[in-house]
């Protein structure tokens, strides 16, 4: 999964190539506005992966993640109340790669910030 980091307004942001990722970037950019870490992500991902528990979900306003043993699904929370054409697309990863996708860009975030 490739993806770019750049400094917009002095914070760092993370850009998936692929579009279909937006629900994930978004999430991504504006966690820092909401009452959960990257850190609490990672916990639930490890909750499962470790069979402590077999569904967690953890989200913001608008993008929700479900993690199952079976993978991450994450998408938009307003799915069924607005047009298909307006939510992020939903997508499906393993909980391997939404770990190091999450555990990648937390470590970007910690360098960004002691600079």
């Amino acid at each position: 999964m490739k993806y770019n980091i750049k400094e917009k307004d002095n914070k760092i942001i993370i850009l998936f190539d692929d579009p279909n990722l937006i629900g994930l970037q978004e999430l991504l950019n504006t966690i820092d506005m909401f009452n959960i870490t990257l850190e609490d992500i990672m916990e639930k991902i490890d909750l499962v992966l470790s069979e402590e528990s077999g569904f967690e979900e953890i989200g913001s306003e608008n993008v929700m993640i479900q993690i199952s043993k079976n993978g991450s699904e994450i998408y938009d929370l307003y799915k069924g109340i607005v047009e298909e054409d307006e939510l992020f697309p939903t997508i499906y990863l393993s909980n391997k790669e939404l770990k190091d996708i999450i555990g990648s860009w937390n470590d970007e975030k910690k360098q960004f910030n002691h600079r």
